[in-house]
C-alpha cells in the first residue's frame, strides 16, 4: 500500500470532472434550447446551421420585398384605373361632339373639358409614385433599335361618267321637240379625310439578355381631293309608248277607292269609289287575294265580315282602249239576300257630260231610267272618256243611275245595283268605262349629266417600330443575387399616350381623335393587364418564398436546436453519476488513513 500517490482519488477526480463537464453542457443546452452553442459542439452542424440561418433571414426579407413589389404594381394599377376612366370620358365627349345637334360654342365647351381631362391624366401620371419613385411618367427609355419610317403615296384618276333620268309629262298637242341642250355647268371640289391606326406593344428579348418591348404602331392618314366638272343636259320629245296611253289595271288603293289612269298619271281618267250595303248595314270589304298590277285582266277577290258573300272584281283593258269592269257576286246562304253595291265615279277633271247624241246634260241631278242602253260622252280639259251601261254587254246594268252636274265644278256619276240574291245564287254585274283619249300629247323630258372628275388621293403612312427597354424597379425576391423580378415603368401621360391634340373642332379631327383615344385605351389596358400579371406572379412568388423559409427553418431547427427529452435524460444521468463520483472521491480519500492504524 502506498500513500504518496492516491491513484484511486485521482481516478475518481477525473471521472467526476468529466461527468461535471457533461452535466454543464447538458445544462447549457437545456437552458439555451440549442443543441449547438459553439463550434466545439458540432463544427459541421454549426456551419450548415449558420448558412441556413442566412438563407432564412434572406427569404424573410425577400417576402417583405415582394410585398413592397405588390404595393408598387397596385399603386401603378390604381393610377391606370383613373386614367382609363378619363379616357373613356374623353371618348364619350368626342362621340357627343360628332352629333350634329351641337353648335360651335357647344363644341368649344366640349374641347375645353377634353383639354382639362388631358391635364388630369398628366397629373395622375406625375403624382403616382411609390417612396418618391415615379411610376407612370417615365420616358427615360433606352432605345435599342428604331425601324420607324414614313412614306407618302399619291394616286390620281380621271373617271368620266354619265347618268340621267326620264320624266313623263303632258304638253299641248303639237308642242315641238326640244333637242338635247346644255342647261347648266357646275364645278365642285370635295375634300375627304380618313384615318386608321393599329398597334401593339409586345415583350421581346433584347441583345443584352434583358426583357424589353417592341412598340409597333401603324398610322395611315388618307386625303382625297375630288374636282368634278358637271354638265347638265335636257331634251324633250314626244313619246309613242302605248303604256302612257292605255288605262292601267291598277289595284284598289284602299278598301273602296280605285284610281283610273294611264301609267305615271294617277286619276287622269277619274276615280271609282265603291260601297257595299248588306241587309241595310254598310260593311267594309276585305281582300283575300289579287293578281299582279300588270296583269290583264286585273282581278281582286273580296269577302265581307260576318257574311257568306264573296265578290270577284275584274278590270279588263279592251282593244278599243277602254276598261270593262265586272263584279261577280255570290251568296252562299239565304241570310244575306239583300245586297246593294253603290258606285260613285269622278270623271276626268273639268269634264262636260253629254248623252250619246252629243247633247250636254242639264245642270242638276239627272235621273236616267232605265240605266241599261245608255252611253255618255265625258270631255275633260286633258282626258276624254265614255261610260256605257247596257245589259247587252253581257253584264247586268245598274238598277239606278243619276248624273250630278253642278253649275261649276266636277260632275259625278252615281249608279247602284240593288239586288236580291237567293242562297247559292251568283250574278255578274258591271259597266264599260272608255274608250279613253287624251287632249294632250305625252312627252319624255330627259335630264342627264356628264361628269368629268379628277381624283387625287394622298396616303401618308407613319410606322413606329421601336425596340426599347423601359426603366424598371428591381424587386429582390430571394436570398441570392439571381432571385429578382423587374417591374417595367411606362409613360402614361397625355403626351406619352399621344392624345394631346384631340378634340371636335379644327385643327383637331373628331374621327382621328377617336382613333387616338382607342389606341391610348388599348395601351393603358395593356399596361394594366401586364401589372395584373406581375401582381399574380408576386403572389405566387411570395407563397414560394414563405414555404422555403418555413422548410429551411424546420431543417435548421433539427440541426441546431436541442432535443430537450434527450438532454434531460443526459442531465439526470450526469447528475446521478456526479453524486456517485463525489461519494467515491470521498471514499478514495479515506483509504490512505488505514496506514495510520498500522503506525499505531
Amino acid at each position: 500500500m502506498n500513500i504518496r500517490t492516491n491513484i484511486l482519488g485521482i481516478n475518481a477526480s477525473n471521472n467526476l470532472r468529466t461527468n461535471n463537464d457533461k452535466k454543464a453542457k447538458s445544462m447549457e443546452k437545456l437552458s439555451s434550447g440549442l443543441g449547438i452553442n459553439r463550434a466545439a459542439d458540432d463544427a459541421a452542424g454549426l456551419a450548415i446551421s449558420e448558412k441556413m440561418r442566412g438563407q432564412i433571414r434572406g427569404l424573410n426579407q425577400a417576402s417583405r420585398n415582394i410585398q413592397d413589389g405588390i404595393s408598387v404594381v397596385q399603386t401603378a394599377e390604381g393610377g391606370y384605373q383613373g386614367i382609363t376612366d378619363i379616357i373613356q370620358r374623353q371618348r364619350e365627349l368626342i362621340i357627343q361632339g360628332m352629333n350634329g345637334t351641337y353648335s360651335d360654342s357647344d363644341k368649344q365647351m366640349i374641347d375645353l373639358e377634353i383639354k382639362q381631362l388631358n391635364g388630369a391624366i398628366s397629373s395622375i401620371a406625375e403624382g403616382t409614385s411609390f417612396n418618391t419613385i415615379n411610376l407612370l411618367n417615365r420616358n427615360d427609355y433606352q432605345v435599342f433599335a428604331d425601324r420607324s419610317s414614313t412614306s407618302t403615296t399619291l394616286t390620281t384618276s380621271d373617271p368620266v361618267t354619265a347618268s340621267g333620268y326620264t320624266q313623263i309629262e303632258l304638253h299641248p298637242i303639237g308642242t315641238a321637240d326640244i333637242p338635247r341642250h346644255l342647261i347648266k355647268t357646275e364645278d365642285t371640289t370635295v375634300t375627304t379625310n380618313s384615318s386608321s391606326n393599329s398597334g401593339s406593344i409586345t415583350e421581346i428579348m433584347l441583345p443584352t439578355g434583358e426583357t424589353g418591348y417592341n412598340d409597333y404602331n401603324v398610322n395611315v392618314d388618307t386625303t382625297t381631293v375630288t374636282d368634278t366638272h358637271t354638265e347638265t343636259y335636257e331634251s324633250l320629245s314626244v313619246s309613242y309608248d302605248p303604256e302612257y296611253l292605255k288605262p292601267a289595271a291598277w289595284y284598289t288603293v284602299n278598301a273602296n277607292y280605285t284610281p283610273l289612269a294611264p301609267k305615271y298619271f294617277p286619276n287622269l281618267y277619274g276615280q271609282l269609289i265603291e260601297n257595299l250595303d248588306v241587309n241595310g248595314s254598310t260593311r267594309a270589304l276585305e281582300y283575300t287575294s289579287r293578281t299582279g298590277t300588270d296583269a290583264n285582266p286585273a282581278v281582286e277577290f273580296f269577302t265581307f265580315p260576318g257574311t257568306n258573300l264573296s265578290i270577284t272584281r275584274s278590270r279588263t283593258v279592251m282593244p278599243d282602249n277602254s276598261l270593262e269592269i265586272k263584279y261577280e257576286i255570290t251568296n252562299l246562304d239565304a241570310v244575306d239576300a239583300n245586297v246593294k253595291l253603290s258606285s260613285l265615279l269622278d270623271p276626268p277633271s273639268n269634264a262636260v257630260v253629254s248623252d250619246a247624241l252629243g247633247n250636254q246634260l242639264n245642270v242638276g241631278n239627272n235621273i236616267i231610267n232605265p240605266p241599261s242602253g245608255n252611253q255618255f260622252q265625258i270631255a275633260g280639259d286633258i282626258a276624254n272618256a265614255t261610260i256605257e251601261f247596257d245589259d247587252a254587254l253581257g253584264i247586268l246594268a245598274p238598277t239606278d243611275l243619276s248624273i250630278s252636274v253642278p253649275a261649276s265644278g266636277q260632275p259625278q256619276i252615281n249608279f247602284d245595283w240593288d239586288l236580291t240574291l237567293n242562297a247559292g245564287q251568283s250574278l255578274t254585274i258591271g259597266f264599260k268605262y272608255g274608250s279613253f283619249s287624251l287632249n294632250m300629247d305625252v312627252y319624255e323630258r330627259t335630264t342627264d349629266w356628264d361628269k368629268a372628275q379628277h381624283i387625287e388621293t394622298t396616303t401618308v403612312t407613319n410606322i413606329r417600330d421601336i425596340d426599347f427597354e423601359p426603366p424598371k424597379i428591381r424587386i429582390q425576391t430571394g436570398d441570392t443575387g439571381n432571385d429578382f423580378i423587374k417591374i417595367p415603368l411606362f409613360d402614361a401621360s397625355a403626351e406619352g399616350l399621344g392624345i394631346t391634340n384631340i378634340g371636335v373642332n379644327p385643327p383637331a379631327d373628331p374621327k382621328q381623335s377617336l382613333m387616338k383615344l382607342d389606341t391610348a385605351l388599348t395601351t393603358v389596358t395593356g399596361h394594366r393587364g401586364l401589372y395584373g400579371a406581375y401582381q399574380n406572379r408576386f403572389a405566387h412568388t411570395l407563397n414560394n418564398v414563405m414555404n422555403r423559409s418555413e422548410n429551411l427553418s424546420a431543417a435548421e431547427s433539427r440541426i441546431r436546436d436541442t432535443d430537450m427529452t434527450k438532454q434531460m435524460i443526459e442531465f439526470t444521468r450526469s447528475q446521478i453519476i456526479g453524486e456517485a463520483g463525489q461519494a467515491m472521491l470521498a471514499a478514495a480519500n479515506t483509504i490512505p488513513q488505514s496506514v495510520l492504524k498500522l503506525l499505531g
